[in-house]
């Protein structure tokens, strides 16, 4: 993948009218004019998707692996209660390790893994399966959480005061191959420490070979036509982002942008690709906040 980030300045006052509970915005074709470019792309072609999140969301990180055989009931789960409490639970499954291995033939060749996956596993120990971050918090002396408990982490974490609100508008350029991710932020309660932007690409849509061994929820022992959910592709900036103001101090009800454009990977599917941000800690460690935005390719 190619990254750069560019200058931070794109419609920051049209975006901040925008702050509506998790509200995805559904936008016109549009035509770049010189007006709203940024980086050059004059009379192009493009496709807006943006979602705008001013209640609480939690975020789980849930590392699995397709020879893993009890992770596709722990995921089925999460993304029920995910639909049970709309949506406010977003999810993208890190395949690394040991269960994430391909093989060299037979069902399961394919390798989900990618260097930040790899990275969170080996960061956090994530050495069993299945098993989960949730806001990073930790959870009976531990931050990885057994899937178990998850509900009970996540409910716990949804009772907590909102302190941020997040916007995350993606624009695709389908002549160019781009796509621009603005992202902004607002911070509604007084901050003393220092936060980074987390920014995730993952994919979802991907059927594949997974093993399983509940028959009640799919074929066992080899789910053959599995649906993975939104698997952690990369980054758009650094594992554990990087900071959106100077110094990563920020203010009470300071409006902040920042601005990426990048070219997904040919082998993706970019309409099933979804941008993850979240607003991490800097001294805690903990995810403040976080949003998902996919990206529009066609009318």
């Amino acid at each position: 993948m190619k990254f750069k980030i560019s200058p931070v300045f794109f419609l920051a006052a049209a975006i901040f009218i925008l702050w509506t509970a998790c509200d995805e915005i559904d936008e016109p074709i549009v035509i770049v004019s010189e007006q709203y470019s940024t980086d050059g792309y004059l009379d192009t072609l493009y496709y807006v998707d943006s979602v705008s999140i001013t209640t609480k969301q939690v975020l789980l990180e849930d590392f699995t692996g397709h020879k893993c055989v009890n992770c596709p009931e722990a995921a089925l789960a999460a993304q029920d209660l995910a639909e049970s409490l709309d949506n406010r639970l977003v999810i993208y499954s890190v395949h690394a390790g040991y269960y994430a291995e391909p093989d060299a033939s037979g069902y399961y060749t394919a390798d989900y893994r990618c260097p930040v996956s790899e990275q969170l596993y080996n960061d956090f120990q994530a050495f069993a399966n299945p098993i989960g971050l949730i806001n990073r918090v930790v959870y009976n002396g531990s931050r990885l959480v057994g899937a178990g408990n998850w509900e009970t982490v996540v409910m716990q974490e949804l009772a907590k005061p909102n302190r941020t609100e997040l916007t995350v508008r993606n624009i695709y350029y389908p002549n160019l191959g781009k796509v621009q991710t603005d992202v902004y932020i607002r911070f509604l309660l007084p901050e003393e420490d220092k936060f980074t932007l987390v920014m995730f690409i993952a994919e979802a849509g991907i059927v594949s070979p997974q093993k399983n061994n509940n028959p009640a929820i799919g074929p066992s022992p080899d789910w053959l036509d599995y649906e993975h959910h939104n698997i952690l592709r990369g980054f758009l900036n650094a594992v554990y982002g990087g900071y959106f103001t100077e110094d990563g101090t920020v203010n009470q009800n300071e409006d902040y942008h920042s601005q990426f454009i990048f070219t997904p990977d040919t082998t993706w599917v970019t309409a099933n690709c979804r941008i993850m941000s979240y607003i991490l800690n800097e001294t805690s460690g903990e995810v403040y906040q976080v949003a998902e935005a996919g990206i529009k390719v066609s009318e």
